[in-house]
């Protein structure tokens, strides 16, 4: 997040009255909170197909036939898919692109929120925006839009027409990789999970050759191996070597460069991430079936769960990882193959102070929300909370919910 120094870290809570807000209008669509918990904003319903954004009690300037897509951008801008005259287009902080489309969707961010991008439809032709800077060539479909952390852009597009119903023709291979709108000449069965490199520059992608065979991409050029599946493909630290989970000989391997990497093989493997100092690699696997765990430069913790593990989280030093999992029906977490003692609902994403030794969390028991920070409550029971933030010297919370009709930015010393 950006400036997270400059933020308020000195008030210990700052209220705004929700329900005040929705007896002035028809309805109130659920809320969005920004970054530093100072703007509490939602989509409101003014009058029959007449919409508006009321960030604070306040309406932004404009009326829309529809809005939708309400966001908090990480630099505390606040940003949503809005239609007006039959045209969409997006709006950060009240202020409107010029740039107008058919429709839109798909709104994307990098790390500080210096880079916006949207995907839109105009004249049955699709493309993406950046900065409210749209591609210069559409094409006929696209999926798969990817945002690099420094604005560039790349997306699955269409390149080849095709008759309704021409298996021949989508056999041949209809589909391309567009960076910032400029298709390869490479053309492929199916494309998916593109990837950038931390500087933009280089991609990665998984491809399916035919019904049966899957393949890697790193900037057009195949691998030689093939494979009977293929999850998502990063770049590594250095930023050259790519390395992706693979199904061969009815095991999932990590290779790495078109070599097996990781010598056990997995039921499963996927979401791959780095160690951000080390560069070691982790991933999620099933070491046997109906299994889960986190293994780290191909060692499994020694604690397996039987629903899932959604989400890992290094600290900044790459001293701590932290996993989501779900477990005989209930969310809990883990840190460095230690589970807390937390067992909920429905858990979101962690915040990790940068040397690991803070943990904290929102989540929802019994309808109700909380604050855990290292296993231990430090707010709730609330309405409506989004994720907490640790403060830069590491010993306050920021915690932001609803309670009693009362949004409530609060700031705890831990």
């Amino acid at each position: 997040m950006k400036d997270i120094q400059s933020w308020d870290w000195s008030t210990p809570l700052k209220e705004i009255s929700v329900q005040e807000m929705e007896s002035e209008y028809n309805w109130v669509e659920d809320p969005c909170i920004s970054a530093d918990g100072e703007s509490l904003a939602n989509i409101v319903n003014l009058d029959e197909a007449a919409f508006g954004i009321c960030v604070n009690g306040k309406l932004w300037e404009g009326e829309y036939e529809k809005a939708w897509s309400l966001k908090a951008l990480p630099d505390n801008r606040l940003a949503a898919c809005v239609c007006q005259d039959e045209q969409w287009s997006l709006v950060i902080d009240g202020t409107p692109w010029s740039s107008q489309f058919d429709f839109i969707w798909d709104l994307q961010w990098n790390c500080d929120g210096s880079k916006v991008s949207i995907a839109f439809q105009q004249d049955m032709e699709y493309g993406m925006a950046v900065n409210d800077e749209p591609w210069e060539q559409t094409f006929e479909s696209m999926t798969g839009m990817t945002l690099s952390k420094n604005g560039d852009t790349a997306a699955v597009v269409q390149v080849t027409s095709m008759a309704a119903a021409d298996v021949n023709a989508f056999s041949q291979g209809l589909f391309s990789v567009a960076k910032n709108g400029v298709p390869g000449n490479e053309h492929f069965f199916n494309i998916w999970d593109i990837n950038f490199d931390n500087r933009g520059e280089n991609l990665t992608w998984a491809i399916r050759f035919d019904r049966q065979t899957y393949g890697v991409v790193v900037n057009g050029t195949c691998w030689d191996n093939r494979f009977v599946a293929v999850w998502k493909p990063i770049f590594c630290k250095d930023g050259k070597n790519v390395a992706v989970p693979v199904k061969t000989k009815g095991k999932w391997f990590l290779y790495q460069d078109d070599r097996q990497l990781w010598q056990n093989g997995y039921n499963n493997i996927w979401h791959l991430a780095l160690n951000p100092v080390t560069g070691a690699l982790c991933a999620i696997v099933a070491p046997k079936f109906g299994k889960w765990t986190v293994a780290q430069d191909d060692t499994p913790w020694t604690l397996e769960w039987d629903g899932m593990v959604r989400q890992m989280v290094h600290s900044k030093d790459g001293s701590a990882l932290v996993a989501v999992f779900k477990d005989k029906g209930l969310w809990g977490l883990a840190k460095n193959d230690k589970a807390f003692q937390l067992s909920c609902d429905k858990i979101f994403s962690p915040c990790l102070s940068d040397d690991g030794s803070l943990v904290a969390v929102c989540y929802e028991k019994q309808g109700k929300y909380y604050v855990n920070v290292n296993d231990q409550v430090v707010a709730g029971p609330y309405e409506y909370m989004t994720d907490p933030v640790i403060g830069p010297t590491e010993d306050k919370i920021l915690v932001k919910g609803i309670e009693n009709g009362i949004y409530k930015r609060s700031v705890i010393t831990v």
